[in-house]
């Protein structure tokens, strides 16, 4: 728990005595829960399609910061850890903590420990890719009943994976359109 700060040294575990976490309130903890739901997800996936031990495949601890900073619209992985924020006006507060965004942001951690893309022009834009595409499969893979092709379509759409246009994001590389033929 960030506290709506951003140091990270002043963050608190969640906790709960009784080990029924039903943690919806004023705070918003809820988040925490999606967050750690999430990651347990994601590791499984790995694990049980893969037989990753985490995205190290050395049983890397995978750790996430909810309530981080304030009005701050975002989700990220740093290079040790993923960290959420809580949403801002722009989206109505809403957090980033859906479980695709989970997904993508963690598989931005085992693209680092493997393909260690350089996060810039097509190499970057191949790890956002990358990213998109597991955080859909791990949806799927969590709740295949609920799943959908929106990134962070549970509380806020980022993008859309069957029509790139509708939230503003390109579907061809350059401009350029693929001709398929049957030869």
């Amino acid at each position: 728990n960030m506290k709506k700060g951003t140091n990270y040294n002043s963050a608190v575990d969640f906790t709960d005595a009784d080990n029924n976490w039903n943690n919806v309130n004023t705070s918003l903890d809820q988040y925490a829960t999606d967050a750690h739901w999430g990651a347990e997800k994601t590791y499984d996936f790995y694990f049980q399609n893969f037989g990753r031990n985490s995205i190290d495949n050395n049983g890397f601890l995978i750790k996430s910061y909810v309530h981080y900073s304030r009005n701050y619209f975002n989700a990220f992985w740093d290079g040790s850890r993923m960290t959420y924020g809580d949403g801002s006006s722009t989206d109505n507060f809403k957090p980033l903590t859906a479980i695709d965004v989970c997904g993508h942001e963690i598989t931005h951690g085992l693209t680092s420990f493997t393909a260690k893309l350089n996060y810039s022009n097509e190499s970057g834009a191949l790890n956002e890719g990358f990213s998109d595409i597991f955080g859909t499969a791990i949806e799927w893979f969590a709740r295949p009943a609920k799943a959908d092709w929106l990134i962070g379509g549970d509380f806020y759409t980022i993008r859309s994976m069957s029509n790139p246009k509708a939230y503003s994001q390109p579907s061809t590389y350059k401009k350029t359109t693929a001709i398929v033929t049957g030869k």
